[in-house]
């Protein structure tokens, strides 16, 4: 193979040049400044390869767009930096394909360097496609690419056979396409280059647990510390006893805990796994699996170890892997006291969020029973479990019941000395939201008001938490009908969430589905439609089945189609959010009848005036049935329905 010497090297600008369409500019952003900002393992660089020493970092990248300069000549340009450039790498897509710019840019680096150093990676559309009838659209190889140069220049009909990289998730994943491309810029050998970046990810991996295994050692003795002098004052003689004893077993749950997640980092095997599958679910599944099998006979700390995994599904949303997890571990649990009353509040929050209410109730009820009968005792964990049914008896629309569970967390959080602030802000929150659903807007402002000054305290300006306590105080603005405050807080939960969540995260949707209300009452329905619309979508992507929070996003949404005219397509969009209330419901929920009455404003506006009536008095009934007669909510639908009857008179 044909490979530049040294002194060639030393003569380009650029180590590589892409060549794309500008419809593909998104992800050739990001592929520029993967390719710009990789660091090569160290044990590899100044290594000899076929296309020179191997440098640390792989700049600069030519992108005509970041790189050309104001110029008449774009021609000239671009030909100077084809020059320039050791490797013409190509962003493959049916746009690339039917670009002429990006046909011409391969054939003249073609011509002057050959095929060997043009790299091609697919983002869209099907390499070579068009040679199966009907598929010509999916076409992603440019002409230039797909064949060889005759003498003089010209595309032959000789197929060149490009060996690819694949961005896409049925191909190679993002990753390990930028290590395909990696290793053709540097003539590294792929498994090496692999093997070596697997390594230094596990090493990083193993700091981060162990330094989280530090600072739950440190955890660990405060707890104790705690615990030893209330047993001083109780039981003088035998204290230092029960200190020996107690601090070699937290001494060895530790050492157990800390094997076992640093053991669990090594489970990867670069030589024998592609290292685009080793992701945050291999290692949570992995570690499960571990727990349950290895640690059979210490209950303890393999429940402790199961409430932490339970959270860190949680977060990713990964709701079934969690309970499957749980269920694998329920003998252990239910054999480690307070501890496992623990993980069981980590599985009632996972049924919460999946929508299981009445699971979640039997949970906690079985995690209250491991507490034990002293109502002083394990003070934070009785916190959490009061904490827990709040969130159910709100999802449940019980205000009194709710207030009085948010209350009860409170007050045990406040009778422990350094009680973790965040835990405070949590029942501060969620207890102000409950009140502001009932009316009480004054009471609700200060207490999400509170809640918000102790997450800033906490965590700063720009913390995903500090952005969920923006939501709160947003969606209680909007309750009071205060628009321009609701509008101010919402953008500001927005910008920080925009930055740390992805796509399919449902806290994301939480807040655009709050935005698309509040631009709703502002009158601002199309940005108000794709807002709620986004939400959906997340939800949908982050629940894979019905979930009454794509009903409740719904439901809006239906209000704002129906305001634009589109009545039959505002009707099917509540037909569907009905089916995800009844899914997470099960039975009759003051949702069921808040949908009945804003059906029956559609149907009004349609001029549909008896089925809005019809709708309006079984919506009516079914908030009596739930929420009683006096309820602030059905008190405040029920004179929407008067409205309605009353225009229809």
């Amino acid at each position: 193979m044909d490979h530049p010497d040294e002194a060639e090297r030393a003569s380009f600008a650029y180590r590589a040049f892409l060549s794309y369409s500008h419809r593909d500019k998104v992800m050739t952003q990001r592929l520029h400044k993967s390719l710009e900002t990789y660091r090569i393992p160290s044990k590899l660089v100044g290594t000899r390869t076929p296309v020179g020493v191997t440098p640390r970092r792989l700049r600069p990248i030519f992108r005509d767009r970041e790189e050309l300069p104001a110029s008449g000549d774009l021609g000239a340009e671009l030909s100077a930096a084809l020059r320039s450039s050791m490797f013409l790498v190509v962003i493959c897509s049916p746009a690339s394909a039917r670009s002429r710019w990006v046909n011409e840019e391969v054939r003249q680096f073609k011509l002057l360097n050959g095929d060997h150093r043009v790299l091609a990676v697919v983002v869209a559309g099907e390499p070579n496609a068009s040679d199966h009838p009907g598929r010509e659209a999916e076409e992603c190889f440019p002409p230039a690419l797909r064949y060889r140069l005759t003498a003089d220049g010209q595309v032959s009909d000789i197929p060149a056979e490009p060996i690819a990289a694949d961005v896409r998730r049925e191909g190679d994943g993002y990753r390990l396409a930028v290590q395909k491309l990696v290793a053709g810029l540097t003539g590294v050998k792929l498994d090496e280059l692999v093997r070596r970046e697997t390594q230094r990810r596990i090493a990083q991996m193993t700091a981060v647990a162990t330094g989280a295994i530090a600072g739950m050692v440190v955890t660990g003795g405060l707890a104790f510390y705690a615990n030893a002098a209330r047993i001083e004052a109780d039981r003088q003689r035998t204290i230092a006893e029960r200190q020996r004893v107690i601090a070699e077993q937290e001494s060895r749950a530790a050492r157990a805990a800390s094997d076992f997640l640093v053991g669990t980092f090594e489970l990867s095997n670069p030589a024998t796994e592609n290292p685009q599958t080793i992701t945050a679910l291999t290692i949570l599944d992995r570690s499960a699996e571990r727990a349950r099998r290895e640690l059979a006979s210490q209950p303890v700390i393999q429940s402790r170890l199961l409430a932490t995994l339970g959270r860190a599904y949680n977060n990713l949303g990964l709701h079934e892997q969690a309970t499957a997890a749980f269920e694998a571990g329920m003998p252990a649990i239910l054999k480690s006291g307070p501890d496992g009353a623990e993980a069981l509040l980590v599985l009632a929050t996972t049924n919460v969020r999946r929508g299981r209410l009445d699971e979640a109730t039997k949970i906690l009820a079985r995690a209250n029973a491991l507490l034990g009968p002293d109502p002083n005792a394990h003070r934070l964990l009785r916190a959490s479990v009061a904490l827990t049914e709040g969130r159910i008896w709100t999802s449940r629309s019980n205000v009194p019941a709710g207030v009085a569970a948010f209350d009860r967390a409170l007050a045990h959080y406040r009778a422990v000395p350094d009680a973790p602030r965040m835990s405070l802000a949590t029942a501060l929150n969620n207890r102000g939201l409950l009140l502001s659903d009932d009316g009480q807007y004054a009471a609700a402002k200060a207490s999400l008001s509170e809640a918000l000054a102790l997450v800033q305290a906490e965590l700063g300006p720009d913390h995903l938490s500090t952005g969920k306590a923006w939501s709160s105080l947003a969606q209680n603005s909007y309750n009071a009908g205060d628009l321009a405050a609701a509008s101010v807080q919402i953008a500001n939960a927005l910008r920080i969430q925009r930055a740390v969540l992805d796509d399919r995260n449902p806290l994301l949707a939480d807040t655009l589905s709050m935005r698309g209300q509040i631009l709703h009452g502002r009158g601002e329905l199309g940005e108000s439609e794709r807002s709620l619309t986004e939400a959906v979508g997340i939800y949908r992507r982050a629940f894979g089945g019905p979930h009454f929070l794509i009903g409740i996003a719904e439901v809006y949404l239906a209000l704002i189609q129906s305001e634009r005219g589109r009545t039959e397509a505002a009707l099917r969009t509540l037909d569907d959010a009905k089916a995800n209330y009844d899914a997470s419901y099960g039975k009759l929920h003051p949702n069921h009848g808040d949908l009945l009455v804003n059906r029956a404003q559609i149907l009004a506006r349609a001029g549909r005036r008896a089925e809005a009536r019809r709708d309006c008095a079984a919506g009516i009934a079914i908030l009596v049935e739930t929420l009683g007669k006096d309820a602030s909510f059905t008190r405040s639908l029920s004179e929407t329905c008067r409205k309605i009857d009353q225009r229809g008179a």
